[in-house]
């Protein structure tokens, strides 16, 4: 019996298995970054904020600042009461490789509040 050629039709026939992991593995990797990416544009918005709420222009500031980190967002809102400032964020992450899954677009929400201490 000949047994060359046997690791070549093994790896061509295991080939689309591992370029599927690997497209998929590479969008989760690109949507946590941009996940990371945006909580890292509000975390930045809400501690100027903060710093600055009791400027009159501060929510015009906030939201130049998400913009220019940001560039796209599908929804943003920013309510700014006495003491907390409030931001909410939704924005489309569109897929790498939409072929390979059903759905190729996803959809980052982020709400995070921050309150100003008082005792400062």
């Amino acid at each position: 019996m000949n047994n060359k050629g046997q690791t070549l039709v093994l790896f061509i026939l295991l080939l689309p298995v591992l370029l599927l992991v690997l497209g998929f593995l590479i969008d989760i990797g690109y949507l946590y970054m941009e996940k990371r990416k945006v909580d890292h544009a509000v975390d930045m918005a809400l501690e100027y904020g903060i710093e600055h709420l009791d400027s009159s222009y501060v929510e015009e500031k906030m939201n130049q600042l998400l913009i220019l980190n940001l560039k796209t967002v599908d929804e943003q809102d920013i309510q700014i009461e006495e003491n907390q400032i409030t931001i909410t964020i939704s924005k489309t992450v569109h897929r790498i490789f939409p072929f390979l899954f059903k759905e190729s677009n996803n959809t980052i929400y982020v709400q995070k509040t921050k309150r100003k201490n008082l005792e400062e």
